[in-house]
Order: structure tokens, then sequence, then C-alpha cells
């Protein structure tokens, strides 16, 4: 495999794993937030529990396309990239530390957030 091989095909396999960690996120969350969210109102139960997905997967392709390849260690030009393969495996895994920890954040604010929903509809009862 050469290295522009190497380049597009890391950046794309890493970029479907974004969003395949993303949509699992996702998926295993998706009944404890029905199940938080039943005492609202219908229009604010179908936009927390669809926009779950969406939040999820955008927030990892944001951060994922975030990393640049230019402007950092005298990689001015595309073949200069290519040509530093130990380089392009560092920015690959930069690339899936990134979006790693964007989910992770985003599980903590959903945590979060569902405790608060959770909470203070009991404290009024």
């Amino acid at each position: 495999m050469t290295n522009e091989q190497y380049l597009i095909v890391s950046y794309f396999s890493a970029a479907a794993a974004g969003v395949l960690a993303a949509v699992a996120t996702a998926l295993l969350l998706r009944r404890p937030l029905r199940e938080a969210v039943a005492r609202f109102a219908v229009p604010v139960r179908r936009f927390m529990t669809r926009s779950l997905f969406a939040w999820f997967v955008l927030a990892a392709l944001l951060v994922f396309m975030s990393v640049g390849y230019f402007g950092t260690c005298d990689h001015k030009t595309y073949q200069s990239v290519v040509e530093d393969m130990p380089w392009m495996i560092s920015k690959t895994r930069f690339q899936i530390q990134r979006v790693s920890a964007v989910l992770f954040v985003a599980v903590l604010t959903y945590a979060m957030s569902m405790a608060v929903v959770l909470i203070i509809p009991r404290r009024k009862g």
C-alpha cells in the first residue's frame, strides 16, 4: 500500500469508526432517554429522542473534520503530507482520540442533563 492509499483509507476508516461509535452510543442511550423523558409533552419527547442520533453523529463528524493536515510540522503541501508516513499515522490516531473525547463529553453532558431532568420533577412533587 502506498502512502497516498494509506492516507485515503485511514482517513475514511477513522471517519467511519467515529460515526459507528456515535451511532452505537446513541443506540445504547436511546432507551434510558425514552424512559427519562416519558413524563414530558409529546413534542419535547420526540425532539429529544430523535435529535440524539443527529447530535452524536454531527459532533463526531465535526470534531473529526476539525483535525487539519496542513500548517503543522512543515507540511505545506499535499505531497509533503503523503511522504511522511509516521506523521499520517499520528494524525489518524489524533482524529480517533478527538472523536472519542467528544463522545465521552457528550455522554457526560447527557448524563448530567438526565440527572437534572430526573431530580427536578421529584422535588416539586
